[in-house]
């Protein structure tokens, strides 16, 4: 945070507190939002920094509300200030999934997780919110060739392979417009979620919300970017979330859900490593770059197993992008 970022905080926090505090940096991600812990008479609450211009609070703002009507652990909002971008929140505590899940915490950490993934989808409200539509979900893999294949890796595309690359994303985005839609959080992963006592787990980081695959939270929890796990254990939480949801979808068998399942994954890891990308080469974030290597061995196992996706298996064959990482 710059000086004058600072002052304007430390003024407006002035403005709510009449004791003594402390501030100190509680996190940051991969947007330009930074988060603050302050601490007066015992009592911790957060500040989220989401400077105006760069990261609007409209769309956390409704968010937050919605989640919170359908019972979702989501931070309670105290203070709101638009015009310098503040705002004070409660504090969830400093228990990251990532940093607690083992093999003997992961199945009942993950079953509260997929339990709230049902209350998301089943109880919240959609209404206005934006669709996970052809141009969203092509934009996003699309950061996977400009910054990616382009920048990180420096490959130089003829027409006829950028070409094929376009048709490769096309025949992905044909898949997931297929499957049903609904509520989704959008980055349900390790590092957004944190372990509570009470109504578990805490959710965060989800302002960018929109209707989209019903497959898509569960991916992004199951094939998280920070933390893997051997298929025997995703297929048991893919079965037992299936379970839990094949009354509302009576036509879709397992396999075909499995299928879609590993189809939103293949989207969003696309779209993650061309983010971690961007973060190293405009952001001087270089951090993410450990995580390319995780990211990508999902893409090639997904690219293996179905017929489907036979184009994009030659293609990134051919560019023999394991050899680079």
């Amino acid at each position: 945070m710059d000086k004058k970022r600072q002052d304007l905080l430390n003024g407006w926090v002035t403005t709510l507190y009449s004791s003594k505090y402390t501030i100190s940096p509680a996190s940051s991600d991969a947007s330009f939002r930074n988060y603050y812990r302050i601490k007066s008479n015992k009592k911790s609450k957060i500040i989220m920094d989401a400077p105006p211009g760069k990261e609007p609070l409209g769309p956390f703002l409704d968010i937050t509300k919605r989640l919170k009507d359908a019972d979702v652990n989501v931070p309670e909002i105290f203070e709101v200030n638009k015009k310098l971008g503040f705002v004070l929140m409660s504090d969830l505590g400093t228990d990251q999934y990532l940093e607690k899940l083992n093999h003997e915490t992961v199945f009942c950490l993950y079953t509260d997780a997929l339990d709230t993934i049902r209350k998301m989808q089943s109880r919240t409200d959609t209404k206005n919110l934006k669709l996970f539509n052809t141009n969203e979900l092509l934009s996003e893999m699309n950061l996977f060739r400009d910054w990616f294949l382009k920048q990180e890796l420096q490959l130089d595309f003829k027409v006829p392979a950028s070409n094929f690359i376009s048709e490769c994303f096309q025949s992905i985005i044909k898949i997931i417009l297929e499957i049903p839609t609904t509520f989704v959080h959008r980055d349900y992963h390790s590092r957004n979620l944190m372990v509570t006592e009470t109504n578990n787990p805490g959710v965060l980081d989800y302002q960018d919300a929109l209707i989209g695959p019903i497959t898509y939270d569960l991916a992004s929890l199951l094939k998280d970017c920070y933390v893997k796990w051997d298929e025997a254990l995703v297929e048991r939480m893919i079965d037992s979330y299936y379970r839990r949801i094949r009354v509302t979808y009576s036509k879709m068998n397992l396999d075909e859900f499995i299928f879609w399942f590993d189809v939103t994954a293949l989207q969003r890891h696309l779209k993650a490593i061309g983010i971690f990308s961007r973060l190293k080469h405009r952001d001087k974030k270089v951090q993410f770059m450990e995580d390319i290597p995780r990211t990508y061995s999902y893409i090639h196992n997904t690219i293996a197993k179905y017929s489907e996706l036979g184009d994009i298996k030659v293609l990134l064959n051919d560019l023999d992008i394991n050899s680079k990482l």
